[in-house]
């Protein structure tokens, strides 16, 4: 719901405030000031804590590491049983850290996945990697497609419900924009795999190990460069360390619409976040900017420059209304 009245529009007037969504998003008055900030992601970094000190490390933080790494094995055989730890340890740290990706319908499923290779169940983590690349293909044909309606591609896919032919899919999302550089020949190098394990190839018992490992590191390629935020992705903003926005001329693209606008807050150069009691994070910002028009080259140096006692906190909202930048 948007003002109507004729009044100044800001922020806090919106259903939803800095998650109102794009179209109430357009009507706000300080809209030249804000960028989009997406702030849900999923990742698990404990393969990094299990790997061995570097050769160069002081000794004070080899000495910390190796006690946090006996930390982290501890658990692990709490989690996974003390008998086959050694084989867990190995697979975790073969598999790498997990994807740093956008919150989406594949994380849990990807994390199952590396769940069976951690375990040693090779086949179920294989399949399992090149069905999950096959469902996120067609997601994004799926989702996407009526963005795409002039496309000589529509025909072909706007009344089907599901597809299995990779190599049409990753062609079409490849000439409609979609995919990042690089993605399109991971997914097909996704698809051999798949193919050669769903299908019946004997070579693939002596193999299982190694190609669910390869599955995995493709599968984790295609979702932490299509779906994460610090990949060089062309959406966002360069500049802006600790952070990412999405570029004014990108709003609309409809990867981006669909994918990271409803996971982020359109907020300005010195918003803030706080962390809920239940463990998630919100925005905090001024309701209102001004009337400033900022190209995201201006964006990215306001907040880069931006004065910490501006940053807008927690305690700042409880003192009283936060209503203009500045005050």
């Amino acid at each position: 719901m948007t003002d109507t009245t004729g009044a100044r529009v800001t922020v806090d007037r919106l259903r939803g405030g800095l998650y109102a969504g794009a179209e109430a998003n357009a009507s706000l008055a300080d809209y030249g000031s804000r960028r989009y900030h997406p702030f849900s992601f999923d990742f698990d970094s404990t393969p990094m804590s299990l790997e061995d000190p570097g050769e160069h490390w002081e000794e004070k933080v080899r000495e910390l590491h190796l006690q946090n790494r006996e930390r982290r094995i501890e658990r692990l055989k709490e989690m996974y049983g003390a008998r086959r730890h050694e084989l867990v340890v190995q697979n975790i740290r073969d598999l790498g850290n997990k994807a740093f990706s956008l919150v989406s319908y594949h994380n849990q499923m990807h994390h199952q996945a590396r769940e069976a290779f951690v375990i040693g169940a090779y086949y179920p983590a294989l399949v399992g990697a090149c069905a999950l690349g096959e469902r996120i293909l067609n997601h994004l044909v799926l989702d996407l497609r009526d963005s795409y309606r002039s496309s000589e591609h529509y025909k072909k896919v706007h009344r089907k419900d599901s597809f299995d032919n990779w190599e049409a899919m990753v062609r079409i999302l490849s000439e409609w924009g979609v995919l990042v550089d690089g993605i399109a020949a991971k997914f097909l190098s996704l698809a051999r795999l798949r193919h050669s394990s769903v299908h019946f190839n004997p070579e693939t018992y002596g193999s299982l190990r190694a190609d669910a490992l390869a599955a995995l590191k493709q599968l984790g390629a295609i979702i932490e460069n299509q779906f994460g935020a610090y990949g060089g992705q062309p959406w966002f903003i360069p500049g802006t360390p600790g952070a990412q926005f999405i570029k004014r001329d990108f709003e609309a693209v409809p990867f981006v619409m669909t994918y990271i606008v409803p996971l982020s807050g359109f907020v300005g150069p010195e918003f803030g976040m706080d962390l809920q009691p239940h463990g998630s994070w919100v925005h905090l910002d001024y309701h209102d900017y001004g009337d400033e028009v900022m190209d995201d080259a201006a964006f990215a140096k306001a907040y880069r420059d931006r004065d910490p006692a501006k940053v807008v906190t927690r305690q700042m909202i409880e003192d009283g209304p936060v209503e203009e930048h500045g005050r």
